[in-house]
């Protein structure tokens, strides 16, 4: 974004001031829709002395300007603020934000100065009354831990309780890393905001580690940056959204049978784990395979056929501990022979003779196959089996599933998700699923001579932290394999498809009460959704239209 700044205002001769201007006015709009949610607190009219209805903390940079543009803009509309300066006197300020200050300071509006935690606190009555607070303290160049009355002002507006709009990008978070490391570790000094207006582009710092609990919605403003300048702009790493996903939706031909959508062999499930096979099934079945066989030990049949209605139940040899044995290998086989895709994994323990199994498999296979879950496990230190194998692979870990197989600690993982899923993907020849809060999907580079481009989700919510929605997940990428989806495409579209019905299933309810099933049974609209999309026709009468804003 500095380049892009720079290329703009000096080859292009677009004032930075004018960039400004249009930074502030975007966020003001945005302010004031937050405004209508809110109880008209202070709109009595702009004169000092009454409550505000919104407070504005600025720093001495951009972000701070960016604040002073937006309290103008409310004075113009009529609206009480209160402006507080952090960390620097007026005559202190420079460049543009100098300038939008002496802009503000001419309409008379409250601004004051504080140097102190003390003099925070002196305005506490004051800020609690308010309705909205703005953050303006600190932009993306942040390069370190926030320290003295900086930290103070970030924990003072964490601890007023009040809905937040943060100025581009969260004070603390860097705009690079996400949060910064300090001598204790991540730091925990950054704003926990609402919603964060960022301009032009969204920064990868916001989609990383802990920074994305400190974003909430995001909105991005568009500042007049030249096409051709934005352009230039490259990045390892590319969001999805529902709207660029929905064109790889696959279509249903009206003359067609149960085998044209494909068969998919699920291997799966062990004595107390009936639930992963049956929601992998139940998924595959939702997500539109023909045909699922779902491969057990054979003790469960009986269960998992009052479990899964639809999916056709396979009875395999199993061990002594109610896992699958080596012993079935030769029946799997036949099997495979007549199937489109194979499915490894949810729920499958890595019993000795289970784990054989897997890796025999994973050493024969033609199909393209997805490895998920106890799939990995039995492969702990093993990863030299995932490479040798000759079948089109999409693995599917948590980030303590791929440290286990590669053997790179978790906390290196958890660091840097993105790059350790294009090590994963590149080292392996393999479609990497890093499941997270923003999961991610890494493709091998093509040449094989470098790491190729993630792929970053932007849906889902914290309903899905709940055991079985994995599984969930590999169903649904499974059965796109099965219909014939490229195993990059299937797991783009597998996993916008499973946050998509992860929201649908929050939005009937709440975030807290969501279970695994729910997601199952929310596929349907997940599906009608990303169709109605496809095809540009409005999504009318979907459960989440007020939920999430998918457009922004």
């Amino acid at each position: 974004m500095a380049a892009l700044d720079k290329e703009t205002i000096e080859r292009r001769g677009v004032p930075g001031l004018e960039l400004m201007e249009r930074a502030g006015t975007g966020i003001f709009h945005e302010v004031l829709k937050a405004l209508d949610w809110l109880e008209p607190i202070g709109q009595a009219g702009p004169e000092p002395g009454g409550s505000p209805a919104v407070v504005l903390f600025a720093g001495k940079g951009n972000n701070g300007g960016d604040a002073f543009v937006v309290a103008r803009l409310l004075h113009d509309e009529g609206i009480r603020t209160l402006t507080v300066l952090v960390g620097v006197r007026p005559n202190e300020l420079q460049g543009n934000a100098l300038e939008n200050y002496k802009r503000l300071a001419e309409l008379k509006t409250d601004v004051v100065s504080v140097r102190s935690a003390e003099d925070l606190e002196s305005l506490r009555e004051r800020c609690m009354s308010t309705g909205l607070v703005v953050d303006g303290l600190l932009g993306t160049g942040l390069s370190g831990v926030p320290k003295g009355v900086m930290a103070e002002a970030i924990g003072f507006i964490n601890s007023l309780g009040l809905p937040v709009v943060a100025v581009d990008i969260p004070s603390g978070i860097s705009g690079d890393c996400g949060v910064p490391v300090g001598d204790e570790g991540p730091s925990d000094c950054y704003v926990r905001a609402d919603l964060t207006v960022t301009m032009a582009l969204p920064k990868v710092g916001c989609f990383l580690g802990k920074a994305i609990s400190a974003v909430g919605r995001l909105s991005i403003v568009d500042i007049g940056l030249p096409e051709d300048v934005v352009d230039t702009a490259r990045c390892y790493a590319e969001l999805m959204t529902p709207r660029r996903i929905a064109h790889l939706l696959p279509g249903r031909e009206r003359l067609s049978h149960k085998g044209t959508y494909g068969r998919l062999f699920i291997l799966a499930g062990s004595r107390g784990y009936t639930g992963a096979a049956a929601l992998a099934a139940n998924a595959a079945m939702r997500a539109g395979a023909g045909l699922v066989f779902l491969g057990i030990p054979e003790s469960l049949n009986p269960i998992l056929e009052t479990k899964c209605t639809e999916a056709m139940t396979v009875p395999l040899a199993e061990t002594h501990a109610g896992t699958v044995s080596d012993q079935a290998y030769l029946d799997i086989k036949a099997r495979l022979e007549h199937c489109d895709a194979l499915v490894i994994g949810p729920g499958l323990s890595t019993n000795d003779k289970t784990a054989l199994l897997v890796r025999r498999l994973l050493g024969e296979a033609t199909l393209p196959v997805v490895v998920d879950a106890d799939g990995l496990n039995c492969l702990e230190g093993r990863a030299d089996v995932i490479r040798a194998c000759r079948a089109p692979m999409v693995i599917t870990p948590h980030p303590g599933e791929l440290a286990r197989l590669t053997g790179i600690k978790q906390p290196r993982i958890l660091a840097d998700p993105w790059d350790a899923a294009r090590q994963a993907a590149h080292n392996n020849n393999v479609i990497c699923v890093l499941k997270g809060a923003h999961t991610c999907i890494a493709l091998p580079n093509a040449d094989q001579g470098s790491c190729g481009e993630v792929f970053v989700n932007i849906l889902g919510n914290a309903g899905m932290a709940s055991g079985g929605v994995g599984d969930v997940l590999t169903g649904i990428i499974g059965a796109l394999l099965a219909q014939g989806l490229a195993p990059g495409t299937g797991a783009m579209l597998g996993v916008t498809i499973h946050a998509l019905a992860g929201d649908i299933a929050a939005a009937e309810g709440d975030e807290a009460s969501l279970i695994a099933s729910d997601l199952v049974q929310a596929l349907p609209e997940a599906f009608r959704w990303l169709r109605c999309m496809k095809k540009r026709r409005p999504v009318d009468g979907g459960l989440i239209r007020c939920y999430y804003d998918y457009d922004q």
